[in-house]
């Protein structure tokens, strides 16, 4: 079996254009490699479509739909953030419903901190070919800049109390639950969720996101909107604009420093670069 490789790579001089969204997209194996995540990204569309299940595309996949139509050019992985009442039934939803019997959901979870954890979609053969799924949630009311900045704050602090001080639940099922509860009690107070007035949304305590701001009004999550990426259509938030400058401030702009790929060829064994090119093939 091939080892993997240390090596971070960009094979392409970005510096010489000066339109962020005329860069060319990648070339050659990673090329494929993110060819190969659009069809498992697309099977996971036709599920939620199929389920009316509200995802959508985020972080750096969507700074690729809204700047580039497509994938970053050195962006090797595909990320989506899903409503709650949504992400804890998905993973069942979606090992029933895939006509491809070589992909599976599955809760993960940092080996290091098990009160960090994400669902992802998976592959069987391919152990570096998956899409991360994300949790949010909605707070029980609408807040002002006020509100949210006290709730950002509170957020901010449960996610550093739970790096701190991890707890460890064998059970996928009994952890999700386990991060509910400690939303319930710590955030929402056990309120009920008043629709009618457009609650807040907020990133899941889950995952240590790195935005300073986990918080967002409704209007800029929903209802959610279509977007093009790699020629097909995605869910996105309502207000993709605010969401990445929210993240990524001007992200218009090419960062000083391009963040290099880590994925290689010679990451991968004989057997998972031909399954990875069976994969692939569906984009052809």
């Amino acid at each position: 079996m091939l080892k993997p490789s240390n090596k971070k790579q960009v094979t392409i001089d970005y510096s010489q254009y000066s339109d962020v969204r005329q860069l060319p997209p990648a070339e050659g194996f990673l090329r494929d490699y993110q060819l190969a995540l659009l069809s498992i990204l697309k099977e996971m569309d036709r599920i939620c479509q199929k389920h009316n299940i509200k995802y959508m595309l985020s972080g750096g996949t969507l700074l690729g739909a809204v700047r580039h139509a497509g994938f970053i050019p050195w962006d090797d992985d595909v990320d989506t953030d899903m409503l709650r009442d949504d992400y804890e039934n998905f993973i069942e939803l979606f090992n029933s419903e895939t006509s491809n019997p070589d992909l599976y959901c599955e809760l993960w979870r940092d080996k290091n901190a098990n009160a960090t954890c994400m669902t992802k979609i998976r592959h069987k053969k391919i152990a570096q070919a998956f899409v991360d799924i994300f949790p949010m949630d909605y707070y029980p009311e609408r807040l002002d800049e006020k509100g949210k900045a006290k709730l950002n704050k509170k957020i901010l602090s449960i996610r550093k109390f739970l790096s701190l001080n991890p707890f460890r639940i064998n059970d996928n099922k009994k952890l999700m639950a386990k991060m509910r509860k400690l939303t319930l009690h710590n955030i929402d107070n056990d309120k009920p969720i008043n629709f009618d007035e457009k609650p807040s949304i907020h990133l899941a305590i889950d995952f240590r996101h790195r935005t300073k701001n986990w918080v967002y009004d409704w209007e800029q999550i929903l209802p959610l909107r279509k977007i093009k990426f790699e020629g097909y259509e995605f869910n996105c938030p309502n207000d993709p604009d605010y969401v990445m400058h929210n993240i990524y401030g001007d992200y218009m702009t090419l960062p000083k420093n391009v963040c290099p790929h880590h994925t290689d060829r010679d990451m991968f064994t004989e057997e998972e670069l031909t399954e990875l090119e069976k994969l692939k093939s569906n984009e052809k």
